[in-house]
């Protein structure tokens, strides 16, 4: 029994090659760029064969290479890949990936069901809002050296407003 179809496999090829050079264009990346971005590295002529459909890539550099281009493994599978959305993690989600605890909330996200997704869009937006509440005015600078110390003077139990 023959489990794999060849054709199949070629037509996978060409279609992870196309999207992947859609995606790393849409990037502004050369080959040579996106191959050293790559976790482990690839070389850049492998990012080419792929790209022409020369080369199937297995599953584990696919993943690296998703990672690395901040797009789900999925896209190159979909049958509608210009349907997803994906952030550039160095702009928006890079305060998350460099600190623990925001790595922590990401994988806490992955346990979400998608239907709890706009509760937690409306809990963060809640907090945002708390905290914009509780940040204390700075005070207007009147131009006195001693202006610079009235915040921290103001936390002073001591320091009495009128």
């Amino acid at each position: 029994m023959n489990i794999t179809d060849p054709g199949m496999d070629a037509r996978l090829s060409i279609e992870i090659g196309k999207r992947l050079k859609k995606l790393r264009l849409e990037k502004g990346l050369t080959q040579k760029v996106l191959a050293a971005k790559v976790r482990d590295g690839v070389d850049y002529t492998y990012i080419g064969k792929i790209e022409r459909g020369e080369q199937l890539p297995s599953l584990k550099v696919l993943l690296r290479i998703s990672e690395t281009l901040s797009v789900p493994i999925v896209y190159f599978f979909r049958d509608e890949p210009d349907t997803v959305v994906y952030l550039d993690s160095s702009a928006e989600l890079g305060f998350l990936l460099r600190d623990g605890k925001g790595r922590e909330l990401l994988k806490t996200l992955k346990l979400l069901h998608p239907g709890d997704i706009p509760l937690i869009m409306e809990i963060v937006k809640i907090l945002a809002r708390q905290k914009n509440i509780e940040k204390p005015e700075k005070p207007k600078n009147c131009g006195y050296p001693a202006d610079d110390l009235l915040p921290a003077a103001k936390k002073d139990s001591l320091f009495l407003e009128k």
